[in-house]
């Protein structure tokens, strides 16, 4: 019997949905597939935050692995932010809820890994606060009174919780806390022209205020550097094998040739062999690192796939305790954004993407998801992509099934459509399409257009 039976009936089933979301996973040991196969379950249990997992031999029985194996997931899971080690009296496993710091440095890791610019993190939050205040205008959620206090996070946390959704409010406070690590920006200040077209419903004002506050994306912004990501993983406080992670992928993508043993790693920097081997374990779990046994320790495996960080943000996600509604509102509203992001970049490029053709036997939702993720990629952000994998693979949890509308075969008619669109560089076309799909998806769902 493997992980996934033990962890009871449905759990591969979930886990092949989220597969089809974020791509597959192959775990690189034992100990790796049963923390994966943990954050399944912890996910479709809504991530139960303080719920005891008893102690090891207890957790060890239920995996049926072997202690060496347990111990070592529960060390990366401990490392992670997802698991809290009590010992004493009283003590043992307890589920625990990364924090958005960790997120933002897994993020960030990645990004750097992959070339990733500090563009995509500044378009990523103008994107957001897009979002939160189109659901405000619709919402009529007034900003707060120009003398009251505000979020320290900015009014965009401060409109999100107005208008009623957890989930946007939590990628709002994401979206700073990336900026802020990766360069050091500050929350945009307030704007009454912003503040009095929002309170007025006037959605185009509002936009165009909020464009004029946030500035243009500089497609010229430097890479982010690999040092970047360690500022994150500090800010959390309480995992220092996280940032020291983010110190060894710095240093592995700076040398080339045999790399140290742990105890050789963990001599020169001053860490336990035991923090070491946590660290490169995290790094391993990310698929940024290939571990070998004996002395030659452990290699970069570049190119870093997004998995780890998505399923670090789909545990967040569903910790704060965020609706269906608010999840699916978010994906929405981000996927309807892709399009003229797409055909922005392919008209300024003059390079068309290859369009996918379509199978002979329909559209299915396997399909649909295909597409989704096509269309997120040519938006040539990829911390986008990340942030809509990750809110598509808690919604599955949260939902129980994937995040499919009923006008399945319309949406996949306007999705081929928009595809042809950014294909030729057409920004108005794509972005009207991407409007009427995202009215066809609000109206699948009674509730959700009710509260629109």
């Amino acid at each position: 019997m493997n992980v996934a039976d033990r962890l009871g009936s449905g759990i591969a089933e979930m886990h092949l949905l989220g597969a089809r979301m974020i791509g597959a996973v192959t775990p690189a040991s034992l100990a790796h597939e049963a923390v994966l196969y943990m954050e399944m379950d912890l996910l479709r249990q809504g991530w139960p935050v303080g719920q005891s997992l008893g102690a090891l031999p207890q957790l060890q029985k239920r995996l049926g692995l072997g202690r060496p194996a347990s111990r070592e997931a529960v060390t990366i899971l401990e490392a992670r932010g997802l698991l809290d080690v009590r010992r004493g009296p009283g003590g043992g496993l307890f589920v625990a809820a990364p924090a958005l710091e960790d997120v933002a440095g897994a993020a960030l890791m990645y990004l750097a890994l992959n070339g990733g610019t500090h563009a995509c993190i500044v378009e990523f939050r103008l994107l957001v606060w897009r979002m939160v205040v189109t659901a405000a205008v619709q919402r009529r959620a007034a900003p707060p009174a120009w003398h009251g206090a505000i979020s320290e996070w900015g009014l965009a946390v401060e409109l999100a919780e107005r208008a009623g959704n957890r989930t946007m409010g939590h990628l709002a406070q994401l979206a700073e806390i990336l900026v802020r690590i990766s360069s050091s920006g500050a929350v945009p200040p307030r704007s009454k022209p912003l503040e009095t077209a929002i309170g007025q419903g006037n959605l185009s004002d509002a936009l165009k205020h909020l464009d004029a506050l946030l500035g243009p994306v500089s497609e010229d912004a430097p890479v982010v550097a690999l040092g970047v990501p360690e500022r994150g993983f500090s800010l959390a406080g309480r995992k220092s094998a996280m940032a020291l992670a983010a110190r060894l992928a710095r240093e592995l993508g700076a040398h080339t040739g045999t790399q140290e043993a742990e105890w050789e790693t963990a001599d020169r920097l001053g860490y336990t062999d035991a923090a070491v081997r946590q660290a490169r374990r995290i790094l391993q779990d990310f698929g940024i690192v290939r571990c070998r046994r004996g002395r030659k320790g452990t290699e970069l495996a570049p190119p870093a796939p997004p998995t780890g960080v998505i399923r670090l943000l789909a545990a967040c996600l569903v910790a704060s305790a965020g609706s269906p509604k608010d999840l699916r509102e978010a994906i929405h509203a981000l996927i309807s954004s892709a399009p003229a992001l797409a055909a922005r970049r392919v008209k300024a490029t003059g390079l068309p993407p290859s369009v996918p053709s379509s199978p002979a036997t329909g559209p299915d939702a396997f399909e649909l998801l295909t597409l989704e993720n096509r269309l997120l990629d040519l938006t040539g952000n990829p911390l986008l992509a990340i942030i809509v994998r990750s809110l598509g693979l808690a919604n599955i949890f949260v939902e129980r099934e994937p995040p499919t509308p009923l006008h399945l075969s319309d949406v996949m008619g306007l999705n081929r459509r928009i595809l042809r669109a950014i294909e030729s560089g057409d920004v108005t076309t794509a972005d009207i399409l991407a409007t009427a799909k995202l009215q066809l998806m609000q109206r699948s769902d009674g509730e959700y257009q009710g509260a629109a």
